[in-house]
């Protein structure tokens, strides 16, 4: 099974700054994961800006097959020393992974990452090379699954100076701290906000600089597969029905018909929960008008169309990652779940149009095809990897 890099991270601007001067970019691709680290000189907005340039810059230049040296040169002539203080403007981490294993980082003037692996810290064997008049790391190394990665920009080293740690939390201890939280088995979005909650703690809840956390957590990829509406072409029932059978991961369908399409073509009982949600006992007030839920073999989910798809859209536009989504059990939050949870997407989308929807075209698409669209936007904007069969 394919292994990929789950990522979360979290920002805090420096108390009594509206913007963060730190920036990170992040760029996903079928064989490849990037993600880059800049913390601007100072605070606020000329931060911001200097490390948005910063971040905007290198992961461009590595997207486009750019060295390292060319990348620091490119910076240097973009974004000079400080004569003043003689710092850089702007810190540099960046990170790729291919196919979820071969990993390269470079750092320049920023805290090193920090890898565990089986509860253990991994120390990297990174070689310093002088780039553009700047002392520049790099290193290969190869990733393996369950290991978890941290990157911080130094407000996090400096978290707790002059209080509980004189000289400020450090690298080692922060390394300390994430090796204790991985051990629990937190996932990258539990750790990132682990590691916020102490560093906002240790400031006394007003950060004394920009701190930003970047948490990782290599893991096998997970798949789902989703059909939505019968085919334009009858003859092609069967087809749509193998190609959701034969995907790896999780399987749902949405919609009455296309679920009755699916009972036929593989010949298995379709079973339907037809008590209404917000008649069963201790319902929630949000269950009201949660269409049904249906049971068929081999498949994880089956609900209603419309009304799920949609209610299941209004999820997504409120709920950023699968850890805020309600703790209810209905088909919409249930297929929201399914998506936030998931990598690899396959829609599988009939084009069919219901007699009995002829009055819902919008602009002359049908409405199933609107969520569709709304649905694919919020996946996108997540960046999951999304497959679209119109069949």
């Amino acid at each position: 099974m394919r292994q990929m890099v789950e990522v979360s991270w979290v920002s805090l601007p420096k108390d009594g700054e509206e913007l963060c001067g730190d920036s990170v970019r992040v760029v996903t691709s079928d064989d490849h994961f990037t993600v880059v680290l800049s913390d601007g000189l100072g605070s606020g907005v000329k931060a911001n800006i200097l490390s948005t340039l910063t971040s905007q810059i290198a992961a461009t230049m590595f997207e486009e097959g750019a060295d390292t040296h060319a990348v620091m040169e490119t910076l240097a002539a973009t974004l000079p020393e400080c004569q003043v203080r003689k710092l850089a403007y702007a810190t540099l981490a960046m990170l790729r992974v291919y196919h979820g294993q071969e990993a390269f980082l470079v750092e320049y003037d920023t805290a090193p990452l920090v890898l565990v692996r089986d509860a253990e810290l991994v120390e990297l064997d990174a070689q310093t090379h002088t780039m553009a008049g700047r002392e520049v790391s790099e290193c290969s190394f190869t990733l393996e699954d369950g290991d978890y990665m941290l990157l911080v920009s130094d407000g996090y080293e400096h978290a707790g100076v002059g209080g509980i740690y004189r000289l400020g939390w450090g690298w080692k201890n922060i390394a300390i701290a994430a090796r204790r939280w991985c051990q629990t088995g937190c996932d990258a979005h539990g750790l990132a906000q682990a590691m916020k909650r102490t560093c906002l703690k240790l400031y006394g809840g007003k950060p004394g600089d920009d701190c930003t956390v970047i948490a990782m957590h290599v893991r096998p990829a997970v798949s789902a597969t989703i059909w939505t509406g019968p085919p334009a072409d009858r003859a092609r029932d069967p087809d749509a029905g193998e190609m959701l059978m034969a995907a790896d991961g999780i399987k749902a369908i949405c919609g009455g018909t296309t679920a009755q399409i699916a009972s036929r073509v593989l010949d298995k009982p379709l079973r339907v929960d037809w008590v209404p949600p917000s008649k069963r006992k201790g319902a929630s007030p949000r269950k009201r008008g949660a269409p049904p839920v249906a049971k068929l073999e081999g498949v994880d989910l089956v609900t209603e169309g419309i009304l799920t798809l949609g209610q299941t859209v209004r999820l997504l536009e409120q709920c950023e990652t699968i850890h805020d989504l309600p703790h209810e059990n209905d088909a919409p939050t249930r297929l929201a779940r399914i998506l936030l949870g998931a990598d690899n997407i396959h829609l599988i989308v009939g084009t069919a149009l219901n007699p009995a929807q002829v009055a819902d075209l919008i602009r002359g698409e049908p409405m199933r095809q609107l969520y569709v669209n709304e649905l694919l936007r919020e996946l996108e904007r997540r960046r999951k990897q999304v497959i679209v069969d119109t069949i």
